[in-house]
């Protein structure tokens, strides 16, 4: 046991009589070599409150292999003679009356869940009737299924051009426009308002159209043919 009134000595004979710095002790314990000394000068008013104070004595004494209780307690002797150590805090319980609930406040809450389930109700049951709604009728054309009747052209173009040297005969409507020989790449144009016959002495050495529309060889090479055109031949080619 210290004897009272050589606290702070007996501490620093201690540390000394082991060959110990203060810089070693601060390094060791993480206490400041300015709050050891202070305890060995029993500079009580420059450590830091209570509860740390207490805290660095008992480390200081445990390091230097003395009897932390018995250091502590000479500490606080000396440096809180007469100072009561304030009790320690206890939390009250609530009493019932301030844990309840005022019954408006259940009254209000209770309402305000009624009226959301009854909204969440309604836009439930619109969402669903949105959804099941039956698409808009679309109106279908009217289709008419009647067969349509090809327009008959106001006049024929027979349009005449040569692959091949051709003897060729050209009649519109009764009358022979052209009699005579076409030779390769030659190209002529008939217009008729009635018919036109044609008579190749080379039936496949020349191509035809009748109206801009391309007809078939009038025949093989060499072949005479003659042929006969008129409105109608235009939906039959």
């Amino acid at each position: 046991m210290i004897d009272i009134g050589t606290f702070g000595e007996t501490l620093r004979r201690e540390r000394e009589r082991q060959g110990i710095s203060l810089e070693t002790v601060a390094e060791a314990t993480k206490i400041r070599k300015h709050y050891l000394n202070a305890l060995e000068q029993e500079n009580f008013e420059a450590l830091p409150p209570r509860v740390y104070a207490t805290g660095f004595a008992g480390t200081y004494a445990r390091y230097l292999k003395l009897d932390p209780e018995a250091v502590v307690e000479q500490f606080k002797s000396l440096a809180y003679s007469g100072i009561t150590e304030p009790a320690p805090v206890v939390a009250l319980k609530r009493t019932k009356r301030e844990l309840k609930i005022p019954i408006k406040n259940i009254i209000a809450a209770a309402m305000f869940l009624l009226i959301a389930l009854w909204a969440g109700n309604l836009v439930s049951a619109y969402i669903a009737q949105r959804g099941v709604a039956e698409p808009p009728t679309v109106q279908q054309p009217i289709v008419n299924n009647s067969p349509v009747e090809p327009a008959v052209p106001d006049k024929l173009v027979l349009a005449i051009a040569a692959r091949q040297k051709c003897w060729l005969q050209v009649s519109v409507d009764g009358t022979v426009q052209f009699s005579g020989i076409v030779e390769a790449g030659d190209s002529k144009s008939f217009q008729a308002s009635g018919s036109i016959i044609v008579k190749a002495g080379n039936a496949g050495g020349i191509d035809l159209s009748l109206n801009g529309k391309p007809l078939a060889p009038l025949g093989n090479v060499g072949q005479v043919v003659e042929k006969q055109f008129d409105k109608g031949s235009i939906a039959k080619e």
